[in-house]
């Protein structure tokens, strides 16, 4: 059977690892996947699913090498910048699929890093996108020839039977994220302590972990009204309860979290930024351009009974088939078949 490598550079679950996830389980009639990442929380979530996975030391570079050229792959699948950096520069003779989940700022423009990306582009079989703004942020996206661009998907079902567990605990506002820079939840804490002045009833949560976990636990530590839940397997539970689903990103190259929030009836809001925005507004949420205005749109949405229904009913008008699983699911399937067909046609 043709086997599929995926590598990752990070070691807990995130959206690129559930993607990563989601294209394993579903393929696995067809291919025989291992998942290749750094050791960490991560290797639970696989054991669970019965992937089979293999962890590196990123500094480890030589031994990382051997590893992959014992798996003997037909394709190496590198998911984000770090891991398509490195297996491009590796290996030579193993076709490879760049797959691009962030739009960081550094694309946008002149430097080495969007330079050099240049090459990696080049020498990748094929290059996926997860959104239009991904690829076309990228300050050279014109000269990219094997580029496809496909949204992420989201398994329906399974989420709308996740949010069927039954939970005490029920919160207005979430945020639901890894507690990192990048997703900024100190500005979502910031936010929520200007909206409780104005709503002092209103219930918060903050589902997820990270670096900032600390911090973020110190911010709030005497405001009743936000609970900081960590790392959940099943947000969903309180995504289906609550009026909004808040995103502070400073950069996102999707917001699947935003498709989610959508199909469970949660108010996504989302910043004016790549991707995100693109997803938050195809699904009828909210993308705010400050503070001052994310302020004064929650708190209409928490206090303007007309204005949040309105809202809501203009989402329950979306298909959300553009964001079925399936549909990803085939697209992919498509791609290494592609890939496969032009490894043997050479």
């Amino acid at each position: 059977m043709t086997k599929i490598v995926h590598v990752l550079f990070s070691s807990k679950l995130g959206g690129a690892e559930q993607v990563a996830i989601n294209i394993s389980k579903n393929l696995s009639g067809s291919y025989n996947f291992v998942y290749v990442s750094p050791s960490g929380p991560i290797q639970e979530s696989l054991k669970t699913l019965g992937i089979q996975y293999q962890s590196f030391t990123p500094k480890k570079i030589c031994e990382f090498k051997h590893k992959i050229e014992a798996l003997k792959p037909d394709i190496i699948h590198a998911h984000d910048f770090k891991a398509s950096f490195l297996v491009n520069l590796l290996f030579n003779n193993i076709p490879i699929i760049t797959h691009i989940h962030q739009a960081p700022k550094w694309q946008t423009s002149y430097n080495w890093k969007s330079i050099a990306f240049q090459y990696i582009a080049k020498k990748s079989s094929q290059i996926i996108y997860v959104s239009d703004w991904a690829k076309e942020s990228y300050v050279f996206q014109d000269k990219l020839k094997n580029a496809s661009v496909i949204p992420n998907g989201i398994d329906t079902l399974h989420v709308i039977k996740m949010s069927k567990v039954k939970t005490s605990t029920v919160f207005d506002l979430l945020f639901v994220g890894r507690l990192e820079a990048v997703k900024d939840p100190e500005r979502f804490v910031k936010i929520v302590k200007r909206l409780l002045k104005k709503i002092p009833e209103l219930k918060v949560g903050i589902i997820g972990d990270g670096t900032l976990k600390e911090r973020i636990s110190e911010q709030i530590e005497n405001i009743a009204q936000i609970e900081l839940l960590g790392f959940s397997s099943n947000p969903y539970k309180y995504m289906v309860n609550a009026k909004v689903v808040l995103s502070t990103s400073k950069s996102d190259a999707f917001g699947l979290t935003m498709v989610e929030a959508a199909l469970l009836g949660a108010i996504p809001f989302a910043p004016s930024i790549g991707g995100i925005a693109q997803t938050t507004s195809k699904v009828n949420g909210i993308v705010y351009s400050s503070d001052d205005e994310l302020v004064e749109l929650l708190s209409r949405v928490f206090s303007d009974v007309v204005f949040y229904k309105k809202t809501t009913s203009e989402m329950s008008k979306v298909e959300m088939n553009y964001y079925d699983q399936g549909r990803f699911i085939e697209q992919i399937r498509q791609e290494y078949e592609g890939v496969l067909n032009n490894g043997r046609n050479r």
